[in-house]
């Protein structure tokens, strides 16, 4: 059985449909070309929210998975410190690692 991934990316308002289907896509197509099993897609709609960071912690403890997939990190945050913060978390209260499609 493939490993898990969950996607996980910020989604404000503004943002095309058609933007945000690509960017799934995108996910999903490195997540097979890794050998994972693209599970789903956590959006984060509100800015300077967390609701969904912190349902995807809680999804990734659930499930014991192990990775998330963004498409950069500036959908985890485009401020440096708290970025780093929030991969520590992931990293510390999920045991997960974050990817992106650059970084296979």
């Amino acid at each position: 059985m493939k490993p898990l991934i969950y996607g996980y990316l910020r989604a404000p308002d503004e943002t095309p449909d058609d933007e945000l289907d690509r960017l799934v896509s995108e996910l999903q197509r490195f997540a097979e070309a890794e050998g994972f099993c693209y599970a789903t897609t956590f959006f984060e709609c509100q800015e300077g929210s967390r609701s969904a960071f912190e349902e995807l912690v809680a999804e990734l403890t659930r499930a014991e998975a192990r990775h998330v997939v963004v498409p950069s990190l500036e959908h985890l945050s485009g401020h440096r410190l708290l970025c780093g913060q929030m991969i520590e978390r992931l990293e510390c209260v999920a045991n997960a690692c974050v990817l992106t499609p650059d970084s296979a």
